[in-house]
């Protein structure tokens, strides 16, 4: 059986995955749950491939992996300006944050799943994995890692990491990869900057559109999924495939919260009806959510100054 393709709109990276997938005859799960790629490795072990994360890599090229980010990294001029390329257009690839940090002259790449914690274990070793072949293919060889960090205690057998990675540490604090001076500094080979330069403007385009905020997604969801109350936070995130606590943090990094959109949901649709329907107080109050009418007579004290009765009997007299 096949799986079910995912939208064009899709991160190169989840097409990708399915694509592995399916290649191994693994049907998916849904894509837009707020983590279907544990279930997806599990399920490729299942199927008998022991390292799913590093087969990927093995198995991924970035060419393959479409989009407008592996052009404008295999045109970077050298490693420390593709991994801050990387850092910067890797939304446009997939969900997971990737994250450069420079220390002096070398850097160290991190990857934290959607809600800001510790990425999946095979998740790691699939992003490293596919970085280590990028870095290998476009300069030639000359740069590697200098060392990879794993969280994970070390395996039975470590060779095939070491065969992928380099060196590896594992039983470490977070997952890491290090790259040293030499690495950073390494030409990639048959870069042209004119191309480079001509897709970094539509990169940056993309980007912007793809970061609309999130206080307007937010908002648009809840109308679609609801006419009355406002839906659950666990809903809404649901319905953006993230976990309502990276939702939280998205919001708040706005300045606001779910429970202040979710007021002001319930205020627009409250005003609304008392407004334009003869729908009794009661009746309001319940469809909106409201454990009593009294909760929902102060609510609208709070909103507009006066109690329903007198904001409706304002707003007819203002026909």
């Amino acid at each position: 059986m096949r799986a079910t393709p995912l939208p064009s709109s899709a991160p190169p990276v989840e097409l990708q995955l399915r694509a592995f997938a399916d290649a191994h005859g693994v049907v998916p799960g849904s894509a837009g749950a707020a983590d279907w790629l544990t279930p997806l490795w599990a399920a490729l072990r299942a199927a008998g491939i022991a390292r799913p994360g590093l087969a990927f890599a093995a198995w991924a090229e970035t060419a393959m992996l479409g989009g407008l980010v592996p052009p404008i990294l295999a045109n970077s001029p050298d490693v420390a300006a593709l991994l801050a390329g990387l850092q910067r257009f890797h939304p446009l690839l997939g969900r997971n944050e990737l994250v450069v940090e420079r220390a002096g002259a070398a850097a160290t790449l991190t990857l934290r799943s959607p809600d800001g914690g510790a990425a999946d274990p095979d998740t790691v070793d699939a992003c490293f994995g596919v970085v280590c072949h990028v870095l290998a293919r476009l300069t030639g060889g000359a740069a590697r890692p200098d060392r990879v960090r794993l969280r994970r205690p070390e395996p039975a057998d470590p060779a095939a990491h070491r065969a992928a990675f380099g060196p590896v540490a594992f039983g470490q604090p977070r997952d890491a990869c290090d790259l040293g001076a030499g690495a950073l500094a390494a030409r990639i080979r048959q870069a042209d900057p004119v191309v480079l330069a001509m897709l970094e403007p539509y990169a940056e385009q993309r980007l912007a559109a793809a970061r609309a905020p999130w206080s307007a997604t937010v908002e648009s969801v809840m109308r679609r999924l609801s006419d009355s109350a406002p839906p659950r936070l666990p809903d809404v995130a649901r319905a953006l495939a993230v976990s309502p606590r990276t939702l939280q943090l998205r919001l708040r990094a706005e300045g606001l919260s779910y429970a202040s959109l979710a007021d002001a949901f319930r205020r627009d649709r409250a005003l609304a009806l008392l407004a334009a329907t003869t729908l009794p107080v009661t009746a309001i109050a319940a469809r909106l959510g409201f454990a009593t009418p009294a909760a929902f007579t102060r609510a609208v004290r709070r909103w507009t100054g006066a109690t329903p009765t007198a904001y409706r009997a304002g707003v007819t007299r203002g026909r």
